[in-house]
């Protein structure tokens, strides 16, 4: 039945500029914009095996802000959060579990992001 996932969707009031504001703080390299009357309705960025997108919130039927499931995977927590809040960004203390250490922020529309670090391979 299921093979893989397709994308992972964030709703946005404004797509470009929540596209902008993950291309600024996180370094995402989006594919380009898929528009309606030169509006910026959805973008896609290649994560590993995997896509992360912004979509109006039309398309998602979800208000900004209430997306909270993406968890994307970095070498050094410690220096990405370093380097996130040298960039404005807000982000929790990272906390360690007994095989990852992980932590979270809020984007541009308030949308609930993780970041992952496996520290013991399982």
């Amino acid at each position: 039945m299921i093979k893989e996932i397709a994308f992972t969707a964030y709703p946005a009031n404004d797509v470009a500029g929540l596209r902008k504001w993950y291309e600024d703080k996180l370094g995402l390299k989006f594919s380009g914009p898929y528009e309606e009357e030169g509006v910026e309705k959805y973008n896609e960025a290649n994560v590993g095996g995997g896509y992360f997108s912004v979509l109006t919130t039309e398309w998602a039927d979800r208000a900004p802000g209430s997306a909270s499931g993406v968890v994307f995977e970095v070498d050094d927590i410690d220096k990405t959060v370093a380097d996130l809040r040298g960039k404005g960004v807000t982000v929790e203390d990272p906390y360690a579990t007994p095989v990852c250490k992980i932590t979270s922020f809020t984007d541009g529309e308030g949308n609930k992001v993780s970041l992952h670090q496996v520290t013991v391979p399982h």
